[in-house]
């Protein structure tokens, strides 16, 4: 019985050896036969070779085809059949992941501007490039050029974007998110907005990690909607989205910018990263939720800041649950007392809601201020409020 599955082994070998010389074989007539051919005879080569049972084994003849594209470059522009003649090769290396031919993939992608070439060169790579940094900075520059093509308003190959996004998604790289963040980002066509965000998701990595990099990095509007993504995100725990807010509101607070446009949407990204730390307690998180109710207030002076961006601040400090929280909430109604009793007005709504936060807190550092409100010209809505906050005071 041994001697029996020894015999058959030796032949499992022998005909494994047969059939790799067979291909070798094949192989080596079918580049024969590419070099002396003329371009029609090239073309049907690789034709039938595509229809060979042996095509998984033909990557060098893919290859050679690319490189004798790349040799005639000058004559691309005037012979379609040179492209006919890439388009089949590049279609091949994708279909078999023949990786050793990524670098002339892009040497094509880089030499020919047509459309369909740049198309199926983008597609093979996406297939064959994962593991070479060289060829994903390649693709994640050329992506970089057409979005600000587009953000300028230059015009950008709208064709190649969507398939080049959808490359660098197969290939999953995080270097690549930062560019596929801004394509979707900047409005192009809802395909290619769409293709950038399942790209997006299938960038490899620690998704809040790359959303906290847009935040850092990205222009304004793209600092905040990463923001957004990462409090809609389901792949993000809450604890890391809280992380990621008081990232966001650190950002915020501390970037400045050169515009009009550009501050709004940086405040409008604090609003949004204070309502995501409601109930997270820590010194830092209560140190930054300060700076943002002080520069809310600085804000609402020059009107740029309604009611409702204070009541959001108000509460997102109050929810913090620090001394801190309630020393600086106490001061804030000291500055509406004064007010009052000069005769300046107050606003319902945030006065109400800074008292309410000052109950939640119970601190008795809030307990001078919330007894000055009752000798005040208050609604009897606020002097209860008082009352209420008080009684919850601890001592």
């Amino acid at each position: 019985m041994r001697r029996l599955v020894g015999i058959v082994a030796a032949m499992c070998v022998a005909a494994g050896a047969a059939t790799a010389q067979d291909a070798r074989k094949v192989l080596e007539t079918y580049k024969g036969n590419f070099d002396k051919g003329s371009l029609d005879v090239k073309i049907q080569i690789l034709q039938a070779a595509a229809a060979d049972p042996a095509a998984k084994e033909l990557g060098p003849l893919y290859l050679q085809a690319m490189e004798f594209v790349l040799a005639n470059v000058p004559l691309v522009q005037t012979d379609i059949r040179f492209r006919q003649l890439a388009g089949i090769a590049a279609g091949q290396v994708a279909r078999i992941g023949y990786a050793p031919a990524r670098t002339a993939l892009w040497l094509l992608y880089e030499a020919d501007t047509e459309t369909g070439t740049r198309i199926s060169a983008a597609n093979a790579l996406g297939a064959v490039g994962a593991g070479d940094p060289e060829v994903i900075e390649h693709l994640n520059r050329f992506l970089e050029t057409q979005n600000a093509l587009f953000a300028a308003g230059k015009g950008s190959d709208r064709q190649v974007v969507p398939v080049l996004l959808r490359a660098l998604g197969r290939l999953g790289d995080p270097s690549s998110f930062p560019s596929i963040f801004t394509a979707m980002a900047l409005g192009y066509s809802a395909e290619t907005t769409q293709a950038a965000k399942d790209s997006l998701f299938a960038v490899k990595g620690d998704f809040r990690e790359l959303l906290a990099g847009v935040v850092k990095a990205g222009r304004p509007a793209e600092k905040l909607q990463a923001l957004q993504m990462g409090v809609e995100s389901e792949r993000i725990p809450d604890a890391d989205e809280a992380a990621l807010a008081e990232h966001a509101l650190d950002v915020g607070l501390h970037t400045s910018a050169p515009d009009v446009p550009s501050r709004a949407l940086l405040r409008e990204m604090r609003v949004l990263a204070a309502r995501s730390l409601h109930d997270r307690s820590s010194p830092r998180t209560s140190q930054l939720l300060v700076e943002h109710l002080e520069s809310t207030i600085a804000e609402a002076d020059r009107g740029l800041a309604d009611a409702g961006a204070l009541i959001e601040a108000v509460s997102a400090l109050g929810a913090v649950g620090t001394g801190e929280a309630a020393v600086r909430l106490t001061q804030y109604l000291a500055r509406i007392n004064a007010g009052t009793e000069k005769g300046k007005g107050y606003d319902e709504q945030v006065t109400g809601t800074v008292i309410e936060n000052l109950g939640r807190l119970a601190d008795k550092v809030a307990f001078d201020e919330l007894m000055f409100t009752q000798y005040l010209n208050y609604s009897n809505a606020i002097k209860t409020a008082a009352r209420a906050a008080i009684a919850r005071l601890r001592w």
